[in-house]
């Protein structure tokens, strides 16, 4: 499957206005120029957005069953909570890698979900094809995810040169017959 940008209703599915009553931010992109906030999000799996999962638990999984499925078909499980991800502008940048480089097995899906636009250097690179290593920057606005086959296909961030902070979600999916089962990270 090619990565695939599917469109959300963000009004119906409100993960930006959650993050940012979570974070006490109303420009989300704008996150670096606190310290505190960026002392309290530096892990994936533990940070603010992490602990106030549970207040959009079922909008989050209302996301899954309802929009994925029309992409991916079946969800026999995915992953709750999702890894919530800060790229603060002018920080940081992941190793471009393939999910099974990790131990995660064919057959799963990654879902991304930007809360702040992406573009350029702020955003996720991904090869177009498996071993291209041809990587381009997603280009998204809140109420777009991109799904695509991050068990196979290299994606990465590079250190953020621009003047916007990148905040987003990502989780993966095991298409398959339901009922769809939620499932740790």
């Amino acid at each position: 499957m090619k990565p695939t940008i599917v469109e959300y209703n963000p009004d119906e599915y409100r993960f930006r206005e959650w993050a940012r009553e979570g974070l006490g931010q109303s420009c989300l992109n704008e996150v670096h120029q606190s310290s505190k906030i960026k002392m309290l999000n530096r892990s994936p799996t533990c940070n603010q957005l992490t602990e106030s999962f549970p207040q959009i638990e079922e909008i989050y999984s209302s996301f899954v069953l309802n929009i994925l499925k029309e992409v991916v078909g079946e969800i026999a499980a995915y992953q709750s909570p999702p890894s919530f991800r800060f790229h603060y502008c002018g920080h940081g940048s992941s190793v471009f890698h393939r999910d099974k480089d990790f131990g995660v097995e064919d057959g799963r899906m990654n879902v991304w979900v930007p809360l702040t636009d992406v573009w350029g250097d702020n955003s996720l690179w991904i090869e177009n094809e498996v071993g291209a290593k041809d990587y381009q920057p997603i280009q998204m606005s809140p109420g777009q995810a991109l799904i695509f086959d991050g068990v196979n296909l290299s994606h990465g961030s590079k250190i953020n040169t621009t003047n916007s902070t990148r905040i987003s979600f990502d989780f993966r999916v095991l298409p398959g017959a339901g009922p769809a089962v939620p499932m740790p990270y």
